[in-house]
Order: C-alpha cells, then sequence, then structure tokens
C-alpha cells in the first residue's frame, strides 16, 4: 500500500530493476504525491489489484463524479488532488487533471490477480479473504473466484486478518492491514507496513519465488 508516497516507492523500484512489478493496491491518499507514485508504476509497466482508496480516484478519473468519501480524513483523497493540482470545488466538476495514461491504469488493476510465479500459483488481493468465508461449502480452487462474484467489496474492504485466514490452497498476498513488520503465515503474505500512517512508516516488497521481504524506510 503506496498510499501516495513517491519517495519510498523510488528507493524500492530501486532495489528491484529487472523485475516485474504488482501492486497491492492503495496508490493513493494520505501521502504527498499519488501522481508521482503512478508515473514511476507506468514507467516500469506494472500491473496488480484495486485498493479500497483506489475506487475513488478511477471513477473520478472515468468521469463518474468524485465521491465525497474520498475528502474524509480517514481516506485522505484531499492529498492526492493536491497532487493533481486542484480543489475540492474543482475536482466536483471533472477529473480531466487526471491524465489519460494514469486513469487507464487505474481502470486496469484487476479485483484479485492469479498469479504464477516459477510454477508456483498465488491469489494477489488487496484485503485478502473474509474470515468468515466458507471454504467448506464449495471447491478450494472456487472460493477466490466465487468471493469475487459475490462479495468483492470484502475483497477490498474488510479488516482480514492474515492469521486467521482461510487457507484456499495457495498462498494469497494481500495488503490493507498495516503493521510494523510484513509476515508469512505460509498460506498468507501480508506485506503492508503503514507507508500511509501519519508517522511514516516504511513500504515493503515481496520477492517471488523467493518469498522474501524488502522494506525501505
Amino acid at each position: 500500500d503506496i498510499h501516495g508516497r513517491s519517495d519510498l516507492l523510488a528507493r524500492l523500484l530501486a532495489c528491484l530493476s529487472g523485475r516485474t512489478i504488482v501492486v497491492l493496491g492503495d496508490l493513493g491518499d494520505r501521502g504527498p504525491d499519488t501522481r508521482g507514485v503512478i508515473d514511476q508504476l507506468l514507467a516500469v509497466g506494472a500491473i496488480g489489484v484495486l485498493g479500497n482508496h483506489d475506487l475513488w480516484l478511477a471513477a473520478w478519473a472515468a468521469g463518474d463524479g468524485l465521491d465525497p468519501f474520498a475528502l474524509t480524513a480517514r481516506m485522505g483523497g484531499r492529498a492526492t488532488l493536491d497532487a493533481y493540482g486542484v480543489s475540492p470545488s474543482e475536482a466536483r466538476r471533472s477529473g480531466e487533471a487526471v491524465p489519460p495514461s494514469h486513469r487507464d491504469f487505474l481502470l486496469g488493476l484487476h479485483l484479485v490477480l492469479d498469479l504464477t510465479v516459477a510454477g508456483t500459483p498465488y491469489w494477489v488481493i488487496h484485503a485478502g479473504i473474509p474470515n468468515d468465508a466458507d471454504g467448506g461449502a464449495r471447491s478450494l480452487p472456487d472460493l477466490v473466484p466465487a468471493l469475487a462474484r459475490t462479495r468483492p467489496a470484502d475483497l477490498l474492504w474488510r479488516a482480514n486478518d492474515p492469521e486467521t485466514m482461510l487457507p484456499v490452497g495457495r498462498p494469497i498476498v494481500m495488503g490493507h492491514r498495516p503493521r510494523v513488520e510484513p509476515l508469512d503465515t505460509g498460506d498468507v503474505l501480508a506485506i503492508d507496513t503503514g507507508a500511509g500512517w501519519p508517522e511514516g512508516g516504511r513500504l515493503t516488497a515481496l520477492l517471488l519465488p523467493e518469498r522474501r521481504f524488502v522494506t525501505v524506510g
């Protein structure tokens, strides 16, 4: 979860030269430079999934209007508007301040990414899966696609606890739940280390297939 910290992203990308970059969502809000974050991700050809903080920005950029919730202290969207050089009143009229390349990048992010690295499959999901997901009701290979169809908001917004998440037959890579250190439970890899925290936080990448963490900040 980068949260507008283009400074931390630049340092992290310098450690990842030659790697395919997959983002876990929450590219903007709170931090000062959402625009710079997306510029850097475009420059390295990043792919990835949506976070809950990306929804309003993608909708605004697509011309669907500004969600007032984005401007609350909890979301921190005023920092994103500042990065694009518009005031809230200007933003309510149009999302044209977002370059078309940024709009297309945001609209191209997935809800769930089915990722295979060196023969090992992973699910990449911003918030992981709900802790009340019923694995007994369906086969494990079908569980995540079914959740994406029936409970998409839970994959973006729910405060899902990685330590108690249901095993789904392959590792889940997630962000959303900020923590001091990244976590590898075997079934879940949780890598949000609080770049969006007011006190600064850190930004972490997961290297695959090594399952090794790299953290800056």
